[in-house]
């Protein structure tokens, strides 16, 4: 028996022996495994490191150039070209599509929005001739340029407002260089925000600062509606932040197919920092449905946003290269305010309103307000796909659905 408890007694032993070096051996295998991980982690983290370091260095280096470039200049005086840009526009309603399947009755430069780009080289004598097929009066104002007096555009001051079926011809000389506005100036609460603007460009004489690539982007804003008055297909543009009635209690639905209904109400319901005395255009019913009471659609925002007349996806890409030095012309015409914001890239501003910063700017959001213009410049060297949008959530939708409105893609070819 003492032999037996000897022998199990051993084979204990060895088993634990056993046990202790497969735990041993285990455990170094761990270890190695551990070690191989953390030096595969490491040359990842370096890896990591030295990429984030270039681009760090990378960005580093697009601020330098961008530093480095010179300033708009400015010449001391404008010596006349003697070159005529003469222009024709007609003003008229035209259907435009702001995105697809979304269309509106727009006022419109040609049966465009927006108009024509008009563009000159300072000195030379512009000429505009304006025919208005609108079925109201309207004009033309410059927005930012000294023009004589009579070609300023504002009826009742210096002008009197085209009437339909007549023409007006403007002319001035282009004596500053830079980005600039035209837009109606009659009834302009609502010609404009049905889309009677356009931008025009003067150049300079001597251009310092030279870029690859141009685009050019206006901001407009838009209230498509549907027959009732709610979101949906039809257009109710322009509606202001006071109220409309839309018919007066316990009345009977009108049988004309369409009526223009007025609001001159000024003690309605403020949400926003859109104009007064809104104006709706809708659908009425072909046959009656009936006595209906008395509706009130209180002021609305826009619900879709545009750049150059259109709402994301349908904008424009801003194509560009790598290395090149690209220039965006931004402007203005819609009430709402637009801090634009470029992926992936730093931008400097050069000008505001026509006017050379002789301190540029580096930045990647600028706010554009009603009624301004920016020009800026960025260096296309960070290759990809690339968004340049506002950064007013709302206004990069179109009716409340993500993505659309003020959004364009930055994309590079080869």
């Amino acid at each position: 028996m003492k032999h037996v408890w000897h022998t199990i007694a051993t084979f204990s032993a060895l088993l634990l022996l056993v046990s202790c070096s497969s735990v041993n051996q285990r455990a170094a295998i761990e270890s190695s495994h551990v070690k191989q991980q953390q030096l595969h982690d490491g040359e990842k983290v370096r890896s990591l490191a030295k990429s984030e370091k270039k681009d760090s260095s990378d960005s580093i280096l697009t601020t330098k150039k961008l530093r480095s470039l010179p300033a708009l200049s400015e010449p001391d005086s404008i010596q006349p070209t003697g070159q005529l840009r003469e222009i024709k526009l007609e003003a008229k309603i035209s259907k435009w599509e702001l995105v697809s399947g979304v269309k509106a009755d727009a006022y419109t430069f040609n049966a465009t929005v927006p108009g024509p780009l008009i563009r000159a080289k300072e000195g030379d004598m512009i000429r505009v001739i304006l025919k208005n097929s609108l079925p109201e009066e309207t004009s033309i104002h410059w927005h930012g340029l000294h023009v004589p007096n009579k070609m300023d555009g504002v009826p009742a001051f210096t002008q009197h407002a085209i009437k339909p079926g007549e023409t007006f011809t403007y002319e001035f000389v282009a004596n500053h260089a830079g980005t600039y506005m035209y837009h109606s100036h009659f009834n302009s609460i609502q010609q404009i925000d049905k889309g009677l603007y356009g931008l025009l460009i003067i150049d300079p004489q001597n251009e310092n600062l030279k870029h690859d690539r141009e685009y050019t982007f206006m901001f407009g804003g838009w209230n498509i509606a549907n027959e009732a008055g709610g979101q949906g297909k039809e257009e109710m543009p322009n509606m202001g932040d006071d109220a409309m009635t839309g018919m007066s209690n316990d009345q009977n639905v009108s049988q004309k197919k369409k009526e223009n209904i007025r609001s001159m109400m000024n003690k309605g319901l403020q949400t926003k920092s859109s104009p007064n005395h809104p104006h709706a255009q809708m659908e009425m019913p072909s046959k009656p449905s009936g006595d209906k009471t008395g509706s009130t659609v209180m002021g609305m925002d826009y619900n879709y946003w545009t750049i150059n007349g259109k709402s994301f996806p349908d904008t424009q890409p801003i194509e560009v290269k790598n290395g090149e030095l690209v220039r965006l012309r931004l402007a203005n015409i819609s009430n709402g305010v637009h801090p634009m914001h470029l992926h992936g890239h730093d931008f400097r501003v050069i000008a505001k309103d026509g006017h050379p910063l002789t301190n540029p700017q580096i930045m990647n959001t600028v706010t554009v307000n009603p009624g301004e213009t920016y020009d800026i410049d960025f260096i296309a060297d960070n290759p990809g796909e690339w968004v340049f949008h506002c950064h007013e959530l709302h206004h990069t939708t179109n009716a409340d659905i993500e993505p659309g409105g003020l959004m364009a893609l930055v994309k590079y070819v080869k």
